[in-house]
């Protein structure tokens, strides 16, 4: 720069990402428990790799139980010195949800809560002055797919890139069956042959939101509308490449 005369040049930081994962039924590696009912922390080392693939700065908080007053600090505590912070778990119907309803209560307003989409339905996005909490379903398919669909489009627009990922029209190489009237992402196999990107659904499970090997392998996200039904072989389809992550 200094050898053209640049003086003056556009940089962007690195955004901080907040990541926090809510539940008592949650323990963190190496923690010890004998009750069969816990799980394993996954979702936060999940979304650290998305969002460090992305460009971000990852803080890892850990995980806290179902226990208002040790969310909301958790929550306080992230605003101080993240971008964005991200949760997983706490925002559907149950009695032990809580937040959906901390959320306000930490000072932010509430963008919207709940998405026409699967999986992932159960999302709220809130803003506090400069930052942003967006809370995600526990489910790790569905955080994942939430992740990518509203977090990494805004790690991009705050490191000045203009898209996060590429999104392509390819062809179904098999029927696919629709699950619901929502607008679905699938996980799916794309491959290219003389040049066309097609579509196949070779070792994808079909299940609950839980199932995060779907997304191994280099795996694409397709996507159907509200408004489409059954799809038969040959419909070209929109897919969400992740090669790039």
């Amino acid at each position: 720069m200094a050898a053209l005369n640049h003086v003056m040049v556009k940089v962007a930081l690195k955004p901080r990402v907040a990541v926090i994962s809510t539940g008592s039924e949650i323990l963190d590696l190496g923690e010890y428990s004998d009750n069969p009912s816990q799980i394993r922390s996954s979702n936060n080392y999940t979304l650290a790799a998305l969002f460090e693939q992305a460009g971000a700065e990852v803080v890892q908080l850990g995980t806290v139980g179902d226990d208002k007053s040790l969310i909301t600090q958790a929550f306080e505590d992230a605003l101080l010195s993240a971008d964005i912070v991200v949760s997983t778990g706490g925002v559907s119907v149950g009695d032990y949800d809580f937040v959906k309803d901390i959320v306000p209560r930490v000072g932010a307003e509430v963008v919207y809560k709940g998405v026409a989409i699967k999986p992932g339905k159960h999302i709220l996005v809130a803003q506090k002055e400069d930052k942003f909490i967006l809370a995600l379903p526990g489910f790790a398919y569905s955080s994942t797919v939430t992740a990518i669909l509203y977090i990494l489009p805004l790690i991009a627009k705050m490191l000045g890139k203009k898209s996060a990922y590429k999104v392509v029209a390819a062809k179904l190489s098999e029927d696919f069956k629709k699950r619901s009237r929502l607008t679905e992402f699938t996980a799916c196999n794309v491959v290219i042959e003389d040049g066309e990107y097609f579509v196949n659904f070779k070792d994808k499970k079909i299940g609950s939101s839980a199932i995060l090997t779907n997304m191994l392998n280099e795996s694409a996200l397709m996507i159907t509308g509200e408004d489409d039904g059954d799809l038969q072989e040959g419909t070209f389809v929109n897919v969400i490449l992740l090669e790039s992550f």
